[in-house]
């Protein structure tokens, strides 16, 4: 019994702590990666009024508000946001330096990642809107600003006392864990569990090794990126750089 005591008091804190860390993921994801998504869409599309109507590589025509397609991109702005801030709260305390310079690593590598996926050379998406630069800077500048935003709010969010930790509804934050993300739940399950059981007993040697994979990770990121960008000019052609 003491046993069980000692494993499910921090499982509920760390579930409690995620659930606030949710709250916050999911605002920011809905209000920058889902409204803010819609902007910069609308822009590029006001900017290219020849493609109107054109389906993106997402599926969406070009330049036309429907209520299905706005609701979709709110909800994948809100899910991405929980997963982003899920990943922070088990993984941001890696970050070394000055608070600023923790801060800055956070965002430049969530951009990077998320750059990498959404960037690509192939569809109409980059290689047809135009300028070039203005579709690859907007779609870029979602992610960042999320990661700019996300860290302190959580920080704030996870405190003892912190407003987000009280009452039930609390636990609704962690609906979208089930679904979408479970598949994300398993990992960040086993890797508390395997962080209780042997990171601890060595946390220097295990944080180390794990701020290494991510070096190695966003390495491997930027060059997706750097890849996909200079596919997209190939792409286009040299006339159409700018």
């Amino acid at each position: 019994m003491e046993t069980r005591t000692r494993t499910s008091a921090p499982a509920v804190t760390a579930a409690r702590r995620l659930a606030a860390a949710s709250w916050v993921g999911a605002a920011l994801g809905l209000l920058v990666g889902g409204i803010g998504g819609r902007l910069f869409m609308a822009l590029l599309a006001s900017l290219n009024p020849e493609d109107h109507g054109t389906i993106t590589d997402d599926g969406f025509p070009m330049g036309e508000f429907t209520t299905s397609g706005t609701f979709q991109l709110l909800m994948t702005g809100a899910a991405l946001g929980v997963l982003g801030a899920g990943i922070y709260l088990a993984l941001g305390w890696l970050a070394l330096g000055p608070p600023w310079f923790r801060r800055l690593s956070v965002a430049v590598g969530g951009t990077v990642m998320v750059g990498a996926a959404l960037v690509h050379d192939e569809g109409v998406d980059f290689t047809r809107l135009e300028p070039t630069w203005a579709a690859i800077a907007l779609t870029l500048a979602v992610p960042l600003v999320f990661c700019l935003l996300m860290p302190p709010a959580v920080d704030r969010a996870v405190r003892d006392g912190s407003p987000w930790q009280r009452g039930g509804w609390t636990w609704l934050a962690l609906v979208p864990w089930v679904f979408p993300l479970f598949p994300v739940t398993i990992v960040l399950v086993a890797g508390w569990l395997l962080w209780r059981r042997v990171g601890r007993r060595m946390p220097e040697v295990a944080a180390w090794l794990l701020r290494s994979l991510l070096v190695a990770l966003f390495a491997t990121g930027a060059f997706v990126l750097g890849s996909e960008i200079v596919g997209v000019y190939d792409a286009i052609g040299e006339g159409s750089l700018l």
